[in-house]
């Protein structure tokens, strides 16, 4: 928002900066510069700061050699992750001086811990390990937050997508998982370090001040104050300078970062039989099964059914039933964005050259060197199928893996699927009808988790199965009983050419009487009437001239050419639900 060119979220935000940074700038300007140097030489300086920085990089190393798995723990906790944290928080919102005495209870001389600690003749307090427990005591918490934080960002789908293709959790959390947080450790070690270069608190109140022994630069400065400000003053801005330095070198990755160049990459043709080969299975293909269906070994199996019918819960229950002998393509491709396109085929197959010849023979050399996150959609998921092949499983799961590819291209990966059940057993998810006719041997309906025995794609698109298979052919199923009082107990299949619509009123070869639900123009410009009908819908091709007489909710008479209507008995369909 904006008054006159005035913006008060932008004047706030100046005013913060202002106070972050005012306060520095008065600092330097009091700091007696000529003075550093001698400053520096004075040996009780040369002692602070050897303690300083030794104790915090010490902290720094063990702090995040604890904060790495206690983040891990804290992000995967379902329940009680909010406590956790506010547990791991607890730190930061004691004064110092209860911190350090917290610690002296804890491992002081006659803190809970001291039998343990005298026999092992471990000694805390007034000791530089008492310095360095202090400092791991209170940035702990920056680091543990600063990866858990990272932790919530990376997208589990990744590794899910990774783990459904053979790559082991030490090699997920290897390739993966510390590539994608290496900027928040980096973040993590540099505000551990700053933050250990600053403890005055907690460490003067259980580690003491020893000159030579616990005395930090801030205790240093502390004490500098009461005889000399200039002094004081000198030892503060070395010390800022320093926690500049450490921040400011956090930063450098990302800085010399440098970022992706969009471009046109052109991929050439796909060659199946040189791409199948470099991806054969090491096992023969399997026989399946999934909720008493069982599917032939080396056949293709199409899993339709409705938006939250089941589909991709089933793909999971099959890859767990197995997980040695599926490989597993999610919906998403869920690429690791920081790798490359032959980076995510090379953790799978662990052989770059084997990666870089599947992905040539794929037609998709061109995309080897660019970033994961700078694929389309499309890309992604081409070479999400190169690794999928690349797992070398004689089972291959695959969610809907042609619907984000352009034409051209999914026409190219059917067929390199349809080559690809020779040696495996095939199960994909699709909501095209191109798929079945051109890709799958069988089908099985997944419908509100039920599973439909797989059968010949003909025989399931001449008698549909249920409501939404007809539907998507571009047919009619509703009882027979409804359109026959002599056929109960059957399923009428017909086609919306076979459905007359006509004026409520007019009783010329009535069937039934139904209303208006909506009115859908068809691609090829024709229109169609979809009609309620027995709880259920009935699609009538109509004319622009008898939709347009035609309203949403307008009571109407259905008439069905008897001549168009297959009668299917219910014994050998399962019913509807």
């Amino acid at each position: 928002m904006r008054w006159n060119g005035f913006s008060p979220v932008a004047a706030l935000g100046a005013l913060a900066l202002a106070v972050l940074v005012a306060p520095v700038v008065a600092l330097g300007s009091r700091v007696p510069w000529a003075r550093l140097p001698e400053i520096l030489r004075t040996p009780e300086t040369a002692e602070m700061l050897v303690i300083t920085v030794s104790s915090a990089a010490i902290a720094t190393a063990i702090t995040l050699a604890l904060s790495i798995p206690l983040a891990v723990w804290t992000s995967s906790l379902r329940r009680g992750s909010h406590l956790a944290r506010v547990v791991v928080l607890l730190p930061l919102a004691l004064p110092p001086i209860v911190a350090g005495l917290a610690l002296n209870a804890l491992i002081g001389r006659r803190g809970l811990a001291a039998p343990l600690l005298d026999a092992l003749g471990v000694s805390f307090a007034f000791t530089f390990a008492g310095v360095v427990a202090s400092h791991v005591f209170v940035a702990l918490p920056f680091a543990a937050i600063t990866l858990d934080s990272a932790l919530r960002q990376v997208d589990r789908a990744i590794v899910h997508s990774a783990a459904g293709v053979g790559m082991s959790q030490t090699r997920i959390a290897r390739k993966i998982l510390l590539p994608a947080l290496a900027p928040a450790l980096a973040a993590a070690a540099g505000l551990s370090f700053a933050r250990s270069l600053g403890e005055f608190g907690t460490t003067l109140t259980f580690a003491g001040s020893l000159p030579g022994q616990t005395r930090t630069m801030p205790i240093g400065i502390y004490l500098a104050r009461e005889i000399d400000y200039g002094t004081a003053y000198g030892l503060a801005a070395v010390l800022a300078l320093l926690a500049v330095a450490v921040l400011a070198a956090t930063t450098l990755p990302a800085l010399l970062r440098r970022p992706h160049r969009h471009q046109v990459h052109a991929l050439g043709p796909i060659d199946a039989s040189t791409l199948l080969d470099l991806a054969a299975p090491a096992a023969a293909a399997p026989d399946l099964s999934a909720r008493g269906t069982r599917w032939t070994a080396a056949r293709i199996t199409a899993l339709i059914g409705p938006n939250g019918a089941g589909k991709t819960t089933l793909l999971r229950e099959v890859a767990a039933a197995d997980p040695g002998a599926a490989a597993l393509l999610p919906q998403h491709p869920a690429l690791p964005p920081a790798a490359r396109a032959l980076d995510c085929v090379a953790m799978v197959t662990r052989d770059p050259d084997l990666a870089r010849r599947m992905l040539e023979a794929a037609g998709l050399a061109a995309l080897s060197e660019v970033p994961a996150a700078a694929l389309s959609g499309g890309q992604s998921a081409q070479v999400a199928l190169v690794r999928a092949l690349a797992a070398r499983r004689p089972v291959l799961l695959l969610d809907e893996p042609f619907a984000a590819m352009d034409v051209t291209s999914a026409h190219a990966w059917r067929g390199v699927i349809r080559a690809a059940r020779d040696e495996r057993t095939v199960v994909f998810v699709t909501h095209d009808l191109y798929d079945l006719y051109s890709v799958a041997d069988e089908v099985a309906v997944v419908d509100h988790g039920r599973l439909t025995a797989a059968r010949p794609v003909a025989a399931e698109l001449a008698a549909p199965s249920t409501t939404f298979v007809a539907r998507l052919v571009g047919m009619n199923r509703v009882p027979g009983s409804l359109l026959s009082a002599t056929r109960a107990g059957t399923t009428a299949v017909f086609p919306p050419s076979a459905v007359r619509v006509t004026a409520s009123g007019e009783a010329e070869h009535v069937t039934l009487r139904s209303r208006v639900l909506g009115i859908t123009a068809l691609r090829a410009g024709d229109m169609q009437v979809e009609l309620d009908v027995a709880d259920g819908v009935l699609a009538a091709a109509v004319t622009h001239v008898h939709a347009r007489q035609l309203a949403i909710g307008d009571p109407v008479g259905v008439h069905v050419d008897p001549d168009a209507i297959e009668f299917i008995a219910h014994k050998s369909q399962p019913e509807e639900p």
